[in-house]
């Protein structure tokens, strides 16, 4: 099948009004309960199945595999404890924890789950010879200190951080997989790892090839029960268009992929098909090169984000399906959120700052120039396999215009545009997707900023003296009103800029199975709770 772009056009925003009304069916209906195997297209793939394989878009994948101490993730409703009997605060302050592991529950190798196991994840994640998308959680925020882990017996253990932890129940036990000891303990290279993932989780890995697919087995003697589904076949799919042709056609049961906007209406009307609504903390964003002038000069920041209308791309490319960007950061439905965030679209206002800061047309060919005359010609990069994203960008270069200033897009092929962000630095602006773990973890967004403080340009002492009191708040009560504090100060001067929050609308063949769940969170319905005992999934789903 080959490469469709999905640009929306006229059409598609007079399909909006008619969307806006349509009901997407819910998960759990009357089709099958149970399956022998089923085979699910993932967009992003999974790595080798480890905290240091990738998989930081394909975290249910692991989380199937490697379980967490509570779940099912931070972000949205109170975690709910999975591996712990109990999880508590032994200080007045949140600094020292005790955790209790439930007793009985086995590796897939058939040993015992222990407290050595959860000392040594966290060692191994704070110390180990590789960072990775969990390691901040044991180095940085929080910082667990060695020193700090006290094994009581077998089962039990106390957890001492560098700093006060009012929501370590969150991050970082519902984020951090635990591993066993005896697999990891020799490993010198955990990014060179090429076997098969020893977890507690529902699913054994059986086999996988990076990239392509991976094969999941039921554990009969998962602690929370029998899985309902025998066998997981996940393939990597990762053009939109390929991913739902092959859904439609049956070629696969269900998509990790988040149903195109112009798709739901349609697909909503297939006998075959249920489109799930779900919660999705996920959001687009336009990224700005701090690293480099003017992008890393505050007041330029503080300007940008008036001139870019967010309410016009929710309904152009969104077609109206979830929130505007001026909610501004995090996710407003975060809990974590300041609920009076705002990042409001004022062209006029944009023009008078940027005109104040010397931003001006200086030889009358209608476009802004530098300050010091250098002609502007701004490059926004965006990845070209998400169509979604390549429009967003062609519309805000008019928003640019709109307001005197000259940019262009630059539509690249996944692996140039992976290597542009994220290894050589050249560009200007890219519109990107952002995900849950960046979003909606009050722990991330101090790590992203502690990144902010180590590569921009201009020092901003507002938001470090904010850092800091968000370091020393040692309540639950005072750090959320320090976090509260601190996003103010990200959404005057953002170095994301929040373009829209989408809804969530998955589809899957119900008659394969019709019985995934919803959880808070990353908003899917492909993870663990889909497919383990309804009775067990109760608090961890959505009703």
């Amino acid at each position: 099948m080959k490469l469709k772009h999905m640009f929306l056009g006229a059409a598609a925003v007079l399909l909006a009004a008619s969307c806006r009304n349509e009901q997407a069916r819910s998960a759990n209906g009357k089709g099958p309960q149970t399956a022998e195997e089923l085979t699910i297209g993932i967009y992003n793939d999974a790595g080798s199945v480890t905290t240091w394989g990738g998989g930081a878009y394909s975290p249910w994948v692991l989380d199937a595999v490697c379980e967490k101490l509570a779940g099912p993730n931070p972000y949205g409703q109170e975690p709910k404890l999975i591996l712990a009997e109990y999880i508590k605060p032994i200080s007045d302050d949140y600094t020292t924890w005790e955790i209790k592991l439930k007793p009985g529950i086995r590796w897939h190798d058939g040993t015992p789950l222990t407290s050595e196991d959860i000392k040594f994840t966290i060692d191994y994640n704070r110390e180990g010879p590789s960072n990775n998308r969990y390691s901040h959680h044991t180095s940085s925020v929080p910082r667990l200190p060695g020193e700090g882990i006290k094994i009581i017996d077998e089962l039990t253990l106390q957890v001492t951080g560098a700093f006060p932890m009012p929501y370590f129940v969150r991050e970082p036990c519902a984020e951090l997989p635990i591993v066993q000891k005896a697999q990891w303990e020799h490993i010198k290279d955990p990014r060179q790892f090429t076997g098969k993932s020893i977890g507690t989780g529902p699913y054994k890995l059986v086999d996988y090839r990076v990239g392509e697919y991976y094969t999941l087995e039921a554990n009969d003697d998962y602690h929370l029960g029998k899985p309902l589904v025998k066998k997981l076949n996940l393939v990597v799919i990762r053009d939109f268009s390929t991913m739902f042709t092959a859904l439609r056609s049956g070629e696969i049961d269900a998509s990790a992929r988040n149903l195109p906007p112009e798709m739901i209406e349609e697909w909503s009307r297939l006998d075959h098909i249920t489109v799930v609504k779900t919660p999705y903390l996920w959001g687009a964003c336009i990224t700005l090169d701090t690293t480099k002038q003017p992008f890393a000069d505050l007041g330029f920041r503080e300007a940008f984000t008036y001139a870019i209308n967010r309410d016009e791309l929710l309904q152009i490319v969104g077609l109206g399906h979830g929130l505007s960007g001026t909610k501004g950061y995090p996710h407003p439905s975060a809990f974590h959120a300041n609920p009076n965030n705002s990042q409001p679209y004022d062209p006029a206002r944009a023009m008078e700052l940027f005109t104040s800061m010397g931003y001006i047309d200086q030889n009358g060919d209608g476009l802004r120039e530098m300050p010091d005359g250098t002609p502007i010609d701004w490059r926004l990069i965006v990845d070209a396999s998400g169509p979604l994203y390549v429009r967003a960008a062609e519309i805000i270069t008019e928003h640019l215009a709109a307001i005197g200033f000259k940019s262009h897009v630059e539509a690249l092929e996944s692996a140039a545009y992976n290597e542009i962000v994220n290894i050589t630095g050249n560009y200007n602006m890219t519109v990107s997707e952002f995900v849950p773990h960046g979003l909606c973890d009050d722990d991330m967004m101090i790590v992203l900023q502690y990144g902010e403080q180590r590569t921009d340009l201009v020092p901003n002492p507002e938001r470090d003296a904010a850092l800091r009191a968000w370091r020393a708040a040692n309540t639950p009560q005072s750090r959320l009103q320090a976090t509260y504090e601190l996003q103010e100060i990200i959404n005057k001067t953002p170095k994301r800029v929040m373009l829209w929050y989408p809804d969530g609308f998955f589809a899957y063949n119900n008659t394969k199975y019709d019985n995934y769940s919803v959880i808070m969170g990353e908003g899917d319905i492909i993870h663990k709770y889909s497919f383990i005992p309804n009775e067990a999934r109760k608090g961890y789903v959505l009703e």
